[in-house]
């Protein structure tokens, strides 16, 4: 087995599931770098900055039915990255599955809700990833577009502005199924199952009304087939307590997403607005302000069915929440794993 400290391994991508996968290699004494292509980390942990506050207009809130992620959770919730949410929520009905036998992922989570306590990253979702981020350089902005062998046992990678970076003694792989199929596809048919993937897309509208909105609730989980969850954007600031203006996120059903998936986003925001109006049965007051952001890969539909696949003598793997299903829980499993599958290549 090499020494830890003369092992280098990339990290493509920077949401729960790479730097699960950094933070637990690092901790071993390996050299980890972190390629991300945003400006930020968290992936579709994701919060917005505006000139009021912050939306979380990526994952909402976390749940945690895996002990080692429920210890996540705790450890996080210590460091003042984590924070109970108990929202006053009115329930809708999911849209049936697309066979019409099977519960869909979303009405398997509803019927779940009831016994799971909520999470928020504190005092946003993105600050969620705290305790994962360490000492280890994370190259922000760098889309890697090209994996190449360099040798029997190290790799060379690639980004979009003709930088190169290695060598490496292994990959992991996290983005989301669609590119990292494109990024793994020409290395081997060892990832072609990552094409069985399904993911869906989502619109998401951040809109900030100048009065709070006059419901009796603040949020609200699949409302309408247009809306799969509505819900003012809480955060621990005064602004967010006064409620005014009024942070609200709307997340577009998978369905409805896929629909639109290209319409401009102007016309985005008044079709979803107008289903808020709809489904809240109140008037919306005046805006002070509305964007809209579009997922193209946001909740996995259909899983890989494990929690990664890896090849190239075990020293390129791939993972993300795509492997186990629609979870934060799901993406820090998958990279918890993979590192401990890198580690085991590399002994052997």
């Amino acid at each position: 087995m090499p020494r830890m400290s003369n092992v280098n391994i990339a990290i493509i991508g920077a949401g729960m599931a790479g730097l699960k996968a950094a933070s637990t290699l690092h901790r071993i004494g390996m050299n980890v770098t972190v390629f991300e292509k945003s400006r930020g980390l968290g992936g579709r942990l994701a919060s917005r900055r505006t000139d009021f506050g912050h939306f979380n207009h990526g994952a909402q809130y976390v749940t945690a039915r895996d002990p080692g992620f429920n210890a996540f959770l705790q450890e996080a919730t210590e460091f003042n990255a984590a924070q109970n949410w108990s929202p006053n929520l009115h329930r809708g009905t999911p849209a049936p599955a697309q066979s019409g036998a099977a519960l869909s992922p979303i009405a398997r989570h509803v019927g779940n809700l009831a016994e799971e306590p909520w999470y928020q990253g504190a005092p946003q979702m993105n600050k969620l990833i705290r305790p994962l981020v360490d000492t280890f350089p994370i190259q922000k902005q760098h889309r890697i577009i090209g994996i190449e062998p360099s040798g029997p046992r190290s790799f060379m990678l690639h980004d979009d502005l003709d930088g190169t970076y290695g060598p490496f003694d292994g990959v992991i792989v996290t983005a989301p199924a669609p590119q990292t199929a494109d990024l793994l596809r020409p290395l081997a048919p060892r990832y072609a199952p990552i094409d069985e993937v399904v993911m869906a897309p989502c619109w998401a509208v951040m809109a900030a009304f100048e009065s709070p909105l006059p419901t009796g609730f603040d949020a609200m989980l699949y409302p309408s087939p247009e809306i799969s969850w509505a819900a003012r954007s809480s955060q621990n600031d005064d602004m967010f307590h006064r409620r005014t203006p009024d942070p609200w996120v709307l997340h577009a059903s998978p369905e409805w997403s896929r629909a639109h998936l290209e319409e401009d986003k102007d016309r985005v925001i008044e079709k979803l607005l107008a289903a808020l109006r709809d489904v809240s049965g109140v008037k919306l007051p005046e805006l002070h302000s509305v964007q809209a952001h579009r997922w193209r890969y946001a909740r996995t539909e259909l899983p890989l069915g494990k929690s990664h696949l890896n090849g190239m003598n075990g020293r390129v793997i791939a993972a993300g929440d795509w492997c186990l299903g629609a979870r934060v829980e799901a993406a820090w499993r998958s990279g918890r794993t993979a590192a401990h599958a890198m580690v085991e290549a590399l002994i052997g």
